[in-house]
């Protein structure tokens, strides 16, 4: 099954015509954050640590093919918040989460409870 671990995890595509799943793992680029239910910010500084946009290629800077990334208070916000960590922009990552119709007006990843960065 596709995301069922992060080697096999699925393509932001996939991740977005998979609204519903539970616990899977989603690969893709982080490419900004500072999300609000119309924008985002895809060039730093960043100030929110809560959330980030997660894209399909580390260059996206198109809002409609990204999904939108919880980031509830813990060791995966800690770790991966761009408003903190500005080195991990546009790098590649795979988080584990549930996948929702709509989180800040995009599908969105939520609950994310394990994460991978990738070199």
């Amino acid at each position: 099954n596709r995301g069922n671990s992060s080697q096999n995890a699925m393509s932001l595509a996939q991740a977005m015509a998979s609204v519903g799943a539970e616990d899977v793992w989603v690969r893709g680029y982080m490419v900004g954050g500072d999300l609000t239910s119309t924008s985002g910010s895809f060039e730093g500084p960043f100030s929110s640590a809560s959330n980030m946009i997660l894209g399909p290629k580390s260059t996206t800077t198109n809002r409609s093919s990204c999904m939108a990334v919880q980031l509830s208070s813990g060791k995966v916000r800690d770790a991966l918040n761009l408003a903190e960590h500005p080195e991990l922009h546009r790098k590649s990552v795979c988080l584990k989460g549930d996948i929702v119709d709509n989180y800040f007006g995009l599908v969105g990843l939520k609950n994310v409870s394990d994460y991978i960065l990738e070199e």
